[in-house]
Parts: structure tokens; sequence; C-alpha cells
């Protein structure tokens, strides 16, 4: 029985051994893949940020007192995230919402719902206040959680889901949060890449982890790794070990797999005062029902040299100039973005991104092309506030999304990245986030 067990450690420790790292999607729908048809449908539940209604509008997720946090637990501490949300449809309802614990891939785990949520199951959401001094209507929610009814009791990836009137299937929006304990010590750095051909334009992260206080098996199959830049899941890369011994997993690859595109600082739109214009701001037409703001052009930055702004890598902040609650008596405005193009692309689309977007690619952050004036434009429904954005080429034959087509792509760009450690044991058939690392391209390299 000792040989037995001695074979089998020495198969789990094996000093060398390496695989090719795989680009992880789990934004929802894979760009040019075929998904079930039922996932087109108003009403399916898409274990992805998402709003089920056209009305449900700025919805944010952060720990509380945090502005532009990741939606990120410590288990052990006594944090809350904070959601907040607008209902344009200004009717109030009767709103309920529920956690469920899913697995690194974002697929609902079969841990057992009374095992990750100690008390309630699914409880109704109190706090909201009708907008006052807007020219549009709406009801804005607020909900903070875990509380006394909801505790989380196991870390690992969890969906919140918000419907109404009791009932799961009327669903208004979903959200995605983590929480985690710190059993994996995580490090990271970033550096240029290996690969010759990359090093002016990617950022390379190398990890270690250190398992030495796990209980793991076989670390090669048990222990996922994943990494994420700003807030995107569409690019996140989900690693495989590049070697590993009894206390550490290496993922330091020198073939370009484990780097992302740096991309270009954001751009800024400023759209806190309706009545003068910032310096991002054309026109402001107040004679409309909802007042019109018109940004001045962008240009494309493809092939511009790197320069370094300030930016909040892809987030946005709720403020009205002219107010004093923004939550509650900032407006609702219709933002103008045109970005002067020779052309128009025909191998894909054009769409605005950011945190705005949730970071996908959906129709109404695509952009039109008007042939008239040159150039691709889009409106937006915006809150006001400050918001970062860019632009980004999806291709109509599939296959991932291309900042660098209009922005450029750059190592000097500053980036943040996450890196998520996951674990299943062999007791367990379900993934807990058991550490990370968040890290800075330009602090951490």
């Amino acid at each position: 029985m000792k040989k037995i067990l001695s074979l089998l450690l020495s198969l789990c420790f094996s000093p060398v051994f390496a695989q090719a790292p795989s680009r992880f999607n789990a934004g929802g729908v894979v760009p040019g893949k075929d998904v079930a048809p039922e996932y087109y449908t108003d009403g399916y539940l898409r274990y992805a940020d998402y709003e089920y209604r056209p009305t449900i509008k700025t919805v944010m997720l952060q720990v509380k007192g945090v502005e532009g946090s990741p939606a990120l637990l410590d288990l052990e501490s006594e944090d809350q995230l904070h959601l907040q949300f607008d209902d344009l449809d200004a009717t109030q309802k009767q709103l309920y919402y529920s956690i469920e614990h899913c697995n690194a891939d974002w697929a609902p785990s079969n841990l057992m719902k009374t095992r990750a949520v100690q008390g309630l199951q699914q409880d109704l959401l109190q706090d909201f206040a009708y907008s006052f001094n807007t020219r549009q209507q709406y009801i804005h929610y607020d909900l903070m959680f875990p509380n006394d009814n909801m505790k989380i009791m196991m870390s690992g990836n969890y969906l919140l889901k918000v419907f109404e009137d009791n009932d799961p299937q009327k669903l208004v929006l979903s959200r995605r949060f983590m929480v985690f304990k710190n059993t994996a010590i995580v490090s990271a750095r970033i550096k240029r890449p290996s690969v010759m051909e990359l090093r002016d334009t990617d950022q390379e992260i190398d990890v270690v982890v250190d398992i030495s206080k796990m209980n793991v098996i076989n670390p090669a199959s048990s222990v996922k790794v994943m990494i994420r830049q700003n807030g995107r899941w569409d690019n996140a890369l989900f690693m495989k070990p590049f070697s590993l011994n009894q206390n550490s997993i290496s993922y330091d690859f020198d073939d370009g797999s484990n780097c992302f595109p740096g991309g270009n600082e954001f751009r800024a739109a400023d759209i806190r005062s309706l009545r003068m214009n910032s310096i991002s701001v054309k026109k402001i037409n107040r004679d409309s029902s909802l007042v019109q703001v018109s940004l001045l052009p962008d240009q494309v930055r493809s092939f511009d040299s790197y320069q370094s702004l300030p930016d909040a890598n892809g987030n946005y902040y709720i403020r009205n100039a002219e107010g004093s609650e923004p939550e509650k008596d900032g407006d609702y405005v219709w933002v103008d973005f045109r970005l002067p193009f020779e052309a128009p692309v025909r191998a894909g689309n054009l769409y605005l991104f950011g945190a705005f977007s949730n970071w996908q690619f959906s129709d109404a952050f695509k952009l039109s092309y008007k042939y008239a004036s040159k150039a691709y434009t889009g409106r937006i429904l915006l809150k006001q506030g400050i918001y970062n954005y860019c632009y980004s080429f999806l291709p109509l034959k599939g296959g991932s999304a291309d900042l660098a087509y209009v922005e450029g792509s750059f190592f000097n760009t500053e980036n943040d990245y996450m890196v998520l450690v996951y674990s299943r044991t062999y007791t367990n058939d379900f993934d807990e986030l058991v550490g990370l690392s968040r890290v800075n391209s330009i602090k951490n390299q």
C-alpha cells in the first residue's frame, strides 16, 4: 500500500510538466459559436452580467464604500457588496433576490444551497427611492449583502439574481461576484513578453501558486488558475501548469500564451454637467424631452505613439455637478459618439466597450456607419457621470474582440490584472476560490 501511495505522489508532483494555456470565455455567448436557441429568449437565465428588461439601467455591484471596486469578498471579512440599479419604469415592484454558487467556468455547481448560503434562500429587496429633479423618472434600488437574512458560507463564484413577485422566472437582472479565502498564496508579476514580436504590444503575466497549505492530491487537475484583465471576462485566460513540485505550481510560459494585448488608455466622456460643456463635450441640446449630449469626435489611435493618460481602466462613476445625490438626482441623457472612418469595415462591426456595456458586445453599443459624414456613430442612454470607454472590433465570422484595431496596443499601457485560483478537493464536486492576487502593469513589473 505504501508503494502505491508513493507512486501516486510522485506522479502528482513530477517536476516539469507543461500544457498550453487557453482563452476562457465566460461572458455568455461566445462570438461565432452555436448556442442553445433558448439563450436568446428574454427570460432565459444567463450566468453572466445581464439585464433582462430594457428599463433596467446603471447596474453597479461593488464592495460597500469602495467605489469602482470589483465584486469580490473575503469570506473571513465583514465586508458587504452594494448593488445599485435604476428602473426607468418608475412603477414600484416587489423585487426579490437570491444567490447561486457556481464553478470556475460559471456553470452552476453541485454544492447544496444550504451549504453555500445560511438563512433565507431568497429575500425581498426593500430599499428603493424615486428620482427627483430629473426629466427621466426612475426608481433607484439599493441592496447590501451578505446580511443578517442571508450569509455566505463557502468560497467560490456566485451569481446574484433579482426577480419580480418572488418568481425566479420573472428575471430582472443577474450579476457575478466572487468570494475567496486565502488558502493558496499567489505571486504574480508583469513583464515584457519573451516573444520578440509581442514585446511592444503585449503584457506577460507570470504566476506562481504556493499550495503548501492546500489539501490536494493531484494539483495538475484539481487546481485551476484564471487571469482577468481589468473587469473583462471575454478575454480571460485559463492557465495550465508549466511546472509543479510538492509546494508550488508555476505558470511561466515564454511562448506568448500567457500574454494579453496591452491595449491603450481608455477614453473618457464627462457628462457630470448638463449646463456647461466639459472637455469631452461638443454640444448640449436641452430642447428635447431628454437632454442630448454630443461628444467631440474621437480619432483612430492604432497608428499613433503611446501617450500616458489617467483613466479608470474602463470603469464609470455616477456624478451630478448640479445635484447633491447623484444616485437619485442624476438625470439620463442621450449621448452621441462619433468616430470618423474613411470607409465601413466589411469583416466585422465596431462597438463601444467598457464597464458601461457590461464588457459585452450588445446591439445597444454597436456603432452604425454614416456614409454622408464618413463616420461611425452611436447614441447611448447614460446617467450623468464620468465614463471610460474604447472602441472594439468584433469579427463577423467569430473570434476574439480586437481593441487594437482602433485603439492600438502598447506594453506601456496601465492595466489591472486579477489572478484567481480555484480548487476542487477529492471529496468535493464543486470549485472553491482559494486564492487571488491583484497586480497592476505599472506597479508590479
